[in-house]
């Protein structure tokens, strides 16, 4: 994982993402409703990988929240800045979650369609166990294996996507895991250059070591038609989203 590339595709993508980022859009409403079905009203809360805020929206309408702490690898301040609160108070922790000093005294970890990219998952869910207060939650989304699961055989390249049984003994170790739900569903392209266009734009690219030139771009488009397009000559792309919801276990 090179975390300096992924900041810089990100970044990159900017105001494309929120045109570009469908799913992850349907992910942040639905997660925020599996959240507001429990019983906590927050007054400390970290956000994982807020991005252009997408799921900021939601956690910071709260009514209990007090402190709202902020963190990804690149903070887009004046997206956040549109879809905050004027009155809340929210701090910044821009850079490496898994190298980060983490805040204490939490009572809920929210993350977005962003944990895919953590290098050492079962260490970060200890950190963050030991920084939630007792009974404190983990609210996530993240997706399964077969999240883009075209691109991968094509390219031979990818993120590590756990399944959800694979979540739940990860969360188990320090918490009691209350929702582990996932779906599965495609979206359709004109063209595997779209598909290009579209990860791109919602800075998929900065996984992988793979580079791109005329051939391996062209080998690529008949290999994805020739296996998945349709009819139309539409062409598939396959999502795989996963929520989950845990809380501390005590003593």
């Amino acid at each position: 994982m090179d975390k300096a590339k992924v900041k810089q595709r990100f970044r990159k993508a900017g105001a494309q993402y929120t045109q570009q980022a469908h799913v992850q859009q349907h992910m942040a409403k639905r997660l925020w409703q599996y959240a507001r079905q429990l019983n906590v009203a927050p007054k400390r809360v970290l956000e994982i990988g807020c991005g252009q805020g997408g799921f900021t929206q939601y956690v910071s309408g709260w009514a209990s929240l007090q402190q709202l702490v902020l963190n990804d690898l690149y903070l887009a301040h004046d997206a956040l800045k549109a879809v905050l609160p004027a009155t809340l108070h929210v701090q910044y922790l821009e850079g490496d979650i898994e190298a980060a000093a983490l805040p204490t005294d939490l009572d809920v970890v929210v993350s977005a369609a962003s944990v895919q990219w953590l290098v050492d998952v079962p260490s970060l869910l200890k950190r963050l166990s030991a920084s939630l207060n007792d009974g404190g939650y983990v609210v996530l989304s993240t997706f399964g294996p077969e999240q883009y699961a075209e691109i991968r055989q094509l390219t031979g390249q990818g993120l590590r996507y756990y399944s959800v049984a694979e979540w739940q003994a990860l969360l188990s170790v320090e918490y009691e895991v209350l929702i582990a739900e996932e779906e599965h569903f495609q979206r359709y392209f004109a063209s595997p250059w779209l598909v290009l266009k579209h990860l791109q734009s919602t800075g998929v690219t900065g996984a992988g070591q793979w580079e791109w030139n005329k051939s391996r771009l062209r080998e690529f488009s008949e290999g994805y038609v020739q296996r998945y397009g349709g009819d139309d000559n539409a062409v598939s792309l396959c999502y795989h989203p996963i929520y989950l919801i845990a809380r501390k276990k005590n003593g």
